[in-house]
């Protein structure tokens, strides 16, 4: 298992109408910086959806966007073998490793509650909705 030396929520967005979560990653054995994949999944818990390899600083983009290339999708190479067989196993430990670093998996929890919440209300305003009940 690599060992999760930092993670950090960088942003909240949406993917092909799904609600997603970007985690920059860095740990042992990989160099640079790994940006993984967040969605909310179905069991109350969360899919690694993809994870790439941020290959341009953040000094030079700081749009942090992938319209150049500077992120490349690395899923296959970290946790395939020779037979193109998923290592799940080592996929779910580098997940979980990377959701029990610091505040991160509550900081998802929060956020694709209240994404949920909002999209039962039509609304992204939450915070100010009205209760007619």
């Amino acid at each position: 298992m690599r060992r999760i030396k930092q993670a950090n929520i960088v942003r909240f967005t949406e993917r092909n109408d799904v609600r997603c979560a970007d985690v920059e990653i860095k740990a042992d054995g990989i160099k640079g910086i790994l940006l993984a994949e967040f969605t909310a999944s179905q069991d109350n818990d969360f899919d690694m959806r993809h994870v790439y390899r941020k290959d341009e600083s953040s000094e030079i983009d700081w749009y942090d966007n992938n319209l150049h290339k500077a992120f490349k999708d690395v899923s296959e190479e970290l946790f395939d073998n020779e037979g193109l067989e998923t290592k799940w196993g080592e996929r779910e430990e580098f997940k979980e490793g990377i959701l029990m670093f610091g505040s991160i998996r509550k900081e998802l929890e929060e956020h694709f509650r209240r994404a949920h919440t909002a999209s039962l209300f039509h609304t992204d305003d939450v915070e100010n909705q009205t209760f007619l009940h």
